[in-house]
């Protein structure tokens, strides 16, 4: 018996096939299909996806062998790779020097016939081959022989498909430890700067209430312009951690429940000036989502929708519907509208138009953002379609 040389790129190819990360990994059926496929189109009792590791050859699938593996110094599949861009055929192993006296061939599994065809990645490594046994001597028809080549091509797809699927894994767990890594830091840096900020407009309010008979009119105004300017802070940060707390915590289970109950929810939660109409649409569709996410989104845009709106009778409307991949919503209001030189911005983090409410505040360019990272972790999708002084109707989706 001759066992086989090692590989020129040996070191390369072991390196390879961990990467992989198929040693001893649990059955599958997508390979055991194709060895099943192989036996049965050559006419061979046993076939096997073997993998050719340091000192063994381990088997993905095998179909009429009851072995998991067998050592590398008498494997077939150890000559195989040695020729990476060829079908290694023994017609009769009892003729050929190399296997005559092989435990394989003289033992109970009495391997008579050898044929495989070396599984061979995009970086040019021979991890293993397909291969087809029988325990007399045998051949292979030129049709046999292209079927067999063809199946270990696609054997050697799924092993880069899953090498990509373990790759974008790792990458997800690493973004999600990035997102989670600027999520602390993003609540630790605005929490540290809420504290002298409050601290600051604490003080100011006390040095106008204590000193300000004290202060001239252009003190005084100093005064007003600090606490302003602190307020403002406290209000971009609160909204820091709004942002971070919701997009970060949001429970996107899903339940069902009628949109009806979400509008009622919305009516007892929102803060309706009484010259103000707030109305629903197909309430008593049922959904099965986050009711989280969705009363956080629409919370948020009817707020809006109260805030901005410069008409006397304010309306809003909300609607759903459905098809058979997407729940549909819209919230719809009667305000001044979004020039549409404006529009393609309006949702990302810390982009104001520069405007101030009915109530004299100016925003921060947060709760538009936080809205369209919800809707994105539903799998869906937000846009706005507005007339300037007409109003604007945000129109949004959730996946089912």
């Amino acid at each position: 018996m001759k066992a086989a040389a090692s590989p020129l790129n040996e070191n390369q190819r072991i390196a390879a096939l961990h990467e992989y990360d198929l040693l001893d990994s649990l059955p599958d059926k997508d390979y055991d299909d194709i060895t099943r496929i192989a036996a049965d189109i050559c006419g061979m009792p046993i076939s096997l996806i073997s993998l050719i590791d340091k000192d063994r050859q381990w088997f993905k699938s095998r179909v009429g062998m009851e072995a998991s593996e067998t050592p590398r110094d008498i494997a077939f599949c150890a000559h195989a790779i040695l020729q990476p861009d060829e079908l290694f055929m023994v017609r009769d192993t009892t003729l050929d020097d190399r296997f005559a006296d092989n435990p394989l061939v003289t033992g109970d599994l009495n391997i008579n016939f050898y044929a495989g065809v070396p599984l061979v990645t995009e970086g040019g490594n021979a991890l293993g081959t397909l291969c087809v046994i029988d325990s007399k001597p045998n051949d292979l028809s030129k049709e046999q022989k292209e079927t067999l080549k063809a199946l270990a091509r696609q054997v050697v797809a799924y092993f880069e498909l899953r090498k990509q699927s373990k790759m974008l894994n790792a990458q997800k767990i690493q973004l999600q430890q990035i997102n989670e890594d600027l999520s602390r830091f993003a609540y630790v840096v605005a929490h540290d700067i809420k504290s002298p900020c409050s601290s600051l407009a604490m003080s100011v309010v006390y040095l106008k209430d204590a000193y300000g008979q004290l202060f001239d009119a252009q003190g005084l105004q100093l005064l007003d312009m600090m606490e302003s300017t602190s307020m403002s802070a406290i209000k971009m940060v609160d909204g820091i951690l709004e942002h971070t707390r919701v997009v970060n915590s949001a429970d996107t289970d899903k339940e069902t429940f009628s949109f009806g109950s979400i509008y009622n929810e919305l009516s007892n939660l929102l803060t309706l000036p009484a010259s103000f109409r707030f109305d629903a649409s197909n309430t008593a569709l049922e959904l099965r989502t986050s009711k989280y996410a969705l009363l956080q989104v629409l919370l948020n845009l009817c707020t809006n929708a109260i805030k901005y709106n410069d008409k006397e009778n304010g309306t809003i409307l909300i609607t759903a519907t459905q098809n058979d991949s997407q729940y549909k919503f819209s919230v719809q209001d009667n305000g001044p509208g979004i020039a549409p030189a404006h529009q393609a911005r309006i949702f990302d983090l810390f982009s104001t138009l520069g405007t101030t409410d009915r109530f004299n505040n100016k925003g921060t360019g947060i709760g538009l953002s936080t809205v369209k990272r919800l809707i994105e972790k539903m799998d869906g999708t937000i846009s706005i379609d507005s007339l300037t002084g007409k109003g604007n109707t945000f129109n949004f989706t959730f996946s089912k």
